[in-house]
């Protein structure tokens, strides 16, 4: 059977030997002035040599006050051209089509600011937040109005950055027109009203800037402009809307196709109560994949009901094979665009068209901003699983010529991740992990019944077990290294990768009810070791780590109070970036953080706790389950201080933090023999 992701397809002026393409993402990776820098070459030639039919180079600045993160790519004069050419090179040279997306930042600068900002301004000196209206702020929450003049100015702006974008080789050109930047904004019913200049049609300053462009570099140079079709708000354009007033003008340009997204970052009322239009921009964790593939079939069919044959490129939460052949299935997109699953595993499209989807790091759509920081403030596009990405270059193994002798404690993600690595580079490494499997806690992490898309957790520990299996690494399962083992073997490093515990209290009756079973701890839970849980009452203890519990409890049936011995709820960090799910779920369930509440003494059915006002209370409940957050487990560095053992402490067993950073720490360390 044909695979429908390795089928060519054509525009009227492009040809793409596949159906994947990698999607404009801003990387933030240029030198301080908007130059292209060796990090970010390095980047987009990992991307082209993995297999795409197209990639697109991230939003590039058209003029530097609509900057929205101080190492986003610029396109500001003639002077960028050579540095440009460095990127198209690197994806021609790979096969691949070299597309760049402009950008110019409107209401967005300032966003992900960590200090009060004067009104108007970005975070960035010389920034501007204005829009077309100042009713609906992104960034800065005192914006100003674009003047007429400078709409105008802007037109050419995005033209002469076109027009370099063509002498530096690129095939076409994209046009960030969604998500928040100032042409999408402008497109908008809410954000756009009220204006008494030529700007209130709201599809002019796009059209303009299409029209302008192609008097520049011609009308057979192609177009293919990244376009929000649905605002998803209330009040907002919807697609019915985009296909009877923005489509036909997009059509008579002659464009080449429309890479359609859905959704914004205004402050607005979204349609559904539940899935915000954000949610249709980056799609978080808990968001459901292929959330937009109704969209686009929505778009596809009314722009043919309409008589318009225009090219589609559909994206957002597809990290699997299977989903993107959903995306190109008939009468949805003819190209999938990739994003995060790009950043995870940019070899994913030669591996499908090798027949290794095995391969295929699958993303778990974590973590990535809690390494790098936010694109919007202070950061750069990485990957929490991939820690080549952005590194491409200097992280390519080189074989030693001093191979030295490694023991690795504890098979969680940074201990296989280290031992790949080091294995690799041709060290002689044995990786010792106390239990009958390797993955440590990212393979129990995501053991939710209720709760959605948990499966894609396990991506990553399945994962690294291949890749261990396949490159024949000694593994010792069932076996914990100790001091001793150490000692007798005398190997040039150790690496403690053991990870963290619970941070149990200090609790009169706590250490007989673990024991007993009346009490358990969320990793005994989730890892199901010690049976399921019996019906009736259940306090979780410790809302920061367990509320995700607490609400898969109750969808279960289960009667559950939610403690915490905070003054405020404050979710771990792996937590936060899908909080807003999970104060939503918790609503739903009538699941209550109750906060300040010190745990007294743990009974036999029962536990006594006290308030944050002095009372205290006893609850009767069949069972307490504890999340009390991490504490580091180190049990290897000290013993084997002054042996003259080279000791390397990762992960968790370092400092509890995420999944992302041992694997980050290992790569780099493992470098570094």
């Amino acid at each position: 059977m044909t695979d429908s992701l390795l089928q060519p397809f054509s525009t009227k002026r492009l040809t793409f030997k596949n159906r994947m393409v990698h999607a404009p993402t801003t990387m933030n990776m240029s030198d301080p002035l908007g130059h292209v820098a060796a990090k970010c070459t390095g980047a987009y030639e990992s991307l082209a040599a993995g297999g795409f039919s197209a990639v697109t180079v991230g939003a590039t600045c058209v003029r530097h006050d609509g900057l929205i993160n101080e190492r986003m790519l610029g396109l500001y004069d003639d002077t960028y051209v050579i540095g440009q050419r460095d990127l198209v090179e690197v994806i021609h040279n790979n096969g691949a089509l070299a597309g760049i997306q402009l950008f110019y930042g409107g209401l967005i600068p300032g966003l992900g600011s960590t200090h009060p900002l004067p009104p108007a301004q970005g975070w960035i000196p010389g920034t501007v937040s204005w829009g077309p209206s100042t009713a609906y702020p992104i960034g800065n929450q005192e914006p100003k109005v674009v003047p007429t003049e400078v709409y105008r100015s802007l037109v050419e702006d995005y033209a002469q950055a076109a027009r370099r974008a063509r002498e530096a080789g690129y095939d076409y050109l994209s046009f960030h027109f969604c998500h928040g930047s100032l042409p999408h904004v402008t497109l908008s019913l809410l954000a756009n009203a009220g204006r008494d200049d030529e700007y209130a049609d709201q599809f002019l300053f796009c059209e303009q800037i299409l029209q302008r462009t192609q008097e520049l570099c011609g009308k057979e140079f192609p177009l293919i402009p990244r376009m929000c079709c649905d605002e998803n708000y209330e009040g907002g354009y919807d697609i019915d809307y985009f296909v009877e007033h923005y489509a036909p003008r997009l059509h008579a340009l002659g464009i080449d196709a429309i890479d359609a997204t859905f959704g914004s970052m205004l402050p607005a009322r979204s349609r559904d109560p539940e899935l915000g239009s954000n949610d249709y921009i980056g799609g978080g964790f808990y968001v459901p994949n292929l959330v937009t593939l109704p969209s686009v079939r929505k778009l596809r069919a009314g722009l043919e009901a309409r008589g318009i044959g225009m090219p589609l490129i559909g994206s957002c939460n597809i990290n699997t094979p299977d989903q993107m052949r959903q995306m190109v299935a008939n009468g949805a997109a003819d190209l999938f665009g990739s994003c995060r699953q790009s950043l995870d595993d940019p070899d994913f499209p030669r591996k499908i068209t090798e027949g290794r989807e095995e391969d295929i790091r699958r993303s778990t759509r974590t973590g990535a901003s809690l390494l790098q920081g936010n694109i919007f403030g202070k950061g750069w596009a990485g990957s929490a699983q991939n820690p080549n990405f952005g590194r491409d270059r200097e992280y390519r193994i080189t074989a030693t010529t001093r191979p030295r002798r490694v023991l690795i404690a504890g098979g969680g993600s940074g201990g296989m991740e280290y031992a790949l690595t080091a294995h690799a580079i041709g060290h002689q490494v044995t990786l010792y992990e106390k239990e009958d499997q390797l993955g440590g806690a990212m393979s129990w992490a995501g053991n939710y019944r209720h709760l959605p898309n948990m499966e894609q957790i396990r991506y990553q520990p399945d994962w690294h077990r291949r890749m261990i299996a396949r490159e024949s690494v000694d593994v010792r399962l069932g076996q914990e290294l100790t001091a001793d083992m150490v000692l007798a073997e005398r190997p040039d490093i150790v690496v403690v990768a053991t990870g963290a515990r619970p941070g149990l209290p200090e609790v009169p009756g706590l250490p007989e009810a673990l024991a007993a079973g009346t009490a358990i701890t969320i990793d005994d839970v989730l890892a199901r070791n010690k049976g399921e849980l019996p019906p009736g009452p259940v306090v979780v203890w410790g809302a920061g780590e367990g509320i995700e519990l607490a609400i898969d409890l109750v969808r279960s049936g289960n009667e559950v109070r939610l403690l915490d011995p905070k003054p405020t709820l404050a979710p771990a960090n792996y937590i936060g970036s899908r909080a807003k799910w999970v104060q939503l779920w918790a609503g739903k369930a009538q699941l209550a953080v109750e906060s300040g509440m010190e745990l007294l003494e743990v009974g036999a059915g029962y536990i006594v706790v006290r308030s944050a006002s002095g009372g205290q209370e006893r609850i009767e409940c069949r069972r307490l389950v504890l999340a009390p957050g991490r504490k580091a487990h180190d049990p290897l560095s000290a013993a084997l201080q002054g042996t003259g053992i080279t000791v390397q402490v990762i992960g968790d067993a370092k400092t509890p933090r995420s999944f992302g950073n041992a694997i980050q720490e290992a790569a780099y360390l493992a470098r570094r023999i």
